[in-house]
Formats: structure tokens, sequence, C-alpha cells
């Protein structure tokens, strides 16, 4: 193929000058051995129809004659158990009913005139039951929708089971108008009517 090449770079017309064909040759040349040099080598690349198996050279041990080294004995450490601490149960809460309030008077009204002393107002007296058998405290308070200056003493607190208050409703004179006393609980409301 090389042969071919070169042949006909030669058989350039001779219109060329010569100083041009030799520049061109060698340009041609140059280029080739470029070529081939990337390659590998002439024949290499010619002659590359199947690849030829290089053989690989294993080395082997064999064990070498006199002394062995007496192995020597390095103490360990003896690991120590560690301490691993475990998980204490956490009690569940058990889940307690709200506590239910009761209310005495049993009749759930007040009429002022009637059921009331009269110290320059009216003082009633109603009382705040915790059931005994309630799971959890008694957690209370009193309301009015009452116009006018209405006191509850105590207005509120916290009962245990079977525990239970007087508690003591002022009403003035002038404020003589029916109305509603509320005493709420953590689930319930007791009602007592009011009037004059």
């Amino acid at each position: 193929m090389l042969y071919h090449a070169l042949r006909q770079l030669s058989a350039l017309p001779h219109r060329f000058h010569a100083g041009t064909r030799t520049f061109l040759m060698l340009t041609f040349l140059a280029f080739v051995g470029s070529l081939l040099a990337s390659c590998g080598s002439s024949t290499a690349a010619v002659n590359s129809s199947s690849p030829t198996p290089t053989q690989v050279v294993t080395p082997t041990l064999r064990p070498t004659s006199g002394p062995m080294p007496t192995p020597t004995h390095t103490p360990k450490p003896t690991p120590k158990p560690t301490h691993v601490p475990t998980a204490t149960p956490t009690p569940v809460p058990v889940q307690t009913a709200p506590a239910i309030l009761d209310l005495q008077p049993a009749s759930m009204s007040i009429i002022g005139h009637l059921d009331c002393q009269k110290n320059g107002a009216y003082v009633c007296l109603a009382r705040v039951l915790s059931r005994p058998n309630n799971q959890s405290n008694l957690n209370w308070f009193a309301s009015t929708n009452v116009p006018g200056h209405i006191v509850f003493s105590p207005s509120g607190g916290n009962l245990s089971p079977g525990q239970s208050v007087l508690v003591t409703i002022t009403v003035p004179f002038n404020a003589c108008t029916s109305g509603l006393f509320f005493f709420h609980g953590p689930i319930n409301t007791h009602t007592i009517v009011w009037g004059c």
C-alpha cells in the first residue's frame, strides 16, 4: 500500500517542479511515519489479523528450609462485660373517668324570701358534692345570669372524691331579678332556679 502511494507521487506530472514533488513525498512519508508510530509498528499494522496470546507468569511460593521462628505469646486484653442498662417499664397511666358534680338543695330552686336569710341581702346556701365513687378530683366553679352584684363564696374549688363544700350565695335586695345559678363540673352542670 505504501509502495503504491509513493509510486503515484513520483508519477506526478513533470510540470510540478522537482522540489515540489520532493516536498510532497517527504510530507507524505512524515505523515505515514507518524501514523505508524501511533499504531505501534508497520508489521503490527499490516499483519494484525488476529491477536497473539501472551503468556502470564504466575510466581509460586516455595517453603524455605531452615528454622521457623517460634511464635511468641502476646497477651490479649480480657474483655470486661459492660453494664447494659435495662429499660424500666413505665407504668401506663390509667384513664380515669372525669368526676361528677352533685348539688343540694335537691329541689333545684331557691326562693329568696322563703329559703334564704335576710341580713341586708338574701344569703342563701347550696352544697357542692363530689361523689364518693369518683375516680378523680372534682374541679368546679359557680356562675349566674342574674344581673347585679351576686357573690358566690367560694366561687370554685377542687374536691376529692366524697368531699363537699357549703357555698354561700349573696344576692342584694335590689337585684331581685329571676334567673339561674350554675354549678359547673368537668362533665356536668347543675342549675338552681332563682327567684325573690
